[in-house]
């Protein structure tokens, strides 16, 4: 699964937290299976393109080899409304349980939160980032 991180301007591919350099015009970003247009989200280096559809919405990443397109896949994209539903996904219960009360500053699990921000750092995302949102 890749996943977009909206607040960070992250994108997860296979585990990695890869920074995105965002695309501020309206440049074209391919064709969507909708057949609509695609509009370019932003660039993973030169390899990976994230592109949203104009009409449908759909995000999908786009694969480089040179200028070669190797493959496309949908991308889910984590917003800050969304963001504790990607955690569910990443954490246990008493994990995200231990992150979203030290983020509101009650008493916390502090093994649970430990293993937490570990997985966290292991896909290179800070924690104290993904508490900022979760406040």
């Amino acid at each position: 699964m890749i996943v977009l991180i909206e607040p960070f301007s992250v994108l997860l591919v296979d585990g990695n937290a890869l920074k995105i350099e965002r695309v501020n015009d309206e440049v074209f970003g391919g064709f969507c299976k909708c057949g609509g247009r695609m509009v370019q989200k932003g660039w993973v280096g030169e390899r990976i393109l994230v592109s949203e559809c104009e009409k449908c919405w759909r995000v999908e990443a786009l694969f480089f080899n040179g200028k070669k397109l190797v493959s496309r896949k949908e991308v889910w994209v984590v917003y800050r409304q969304n963001m504790e539903e990607f955690l569910r996904e990443l954490l246990s219960p008493a994990e995200l349980e231990a992150v979203s009360r030290k983020a509101k500053n009650v008493p916390y699990n502090y093994n649970a939160f430990s293993r937490a921000k570990k997985k966290l750092e292991e896909i290179n995302l800070n924690v104290d980032e993904v508490m900022e949102l979760l406040r």
